[in-house]
């Protein structure tokens, strides 16, 4: 969260949502994103755009549309950062 990467995200969301976003550590269990950070050497996150209770993976799972809308703004927010 500390490095330059999570910097330039924080820039993203402040940009998109004009605060600050929360920051947890967690994620997934079923995001195999590690081979891929320690094979190329570069940082990489995670940003889940989907409420809590979501239930992912389940019969019953979902999205609210509110986190959709929030998660294209946040996706659009990230791809048009200038880069450092």
């Amino acid at each position: 969260m500390d490095s330059e990467a999570g910097a330039w995200l924080r820039e993203s969301m402040d940009r998109a949502f004009g605060k600050a976003p929360v920051q947890i550590r967690i994620s997934g269990g079923s995001i195999p994103i590690s081979p891929f950070v320690d094979a190329l050497g570069i940082p990489a996150v995670t940003i889940p755009t989907v409420n809590a209770d979501n239930n992912q993976h389940s019969p019953n799972e979902n999205l609210r549309l509110g986190n959709y809308k929030e998660g294209i703004l946040t996706i659009m927010s990230v791809l048009t950062q200038p880069m450092y």
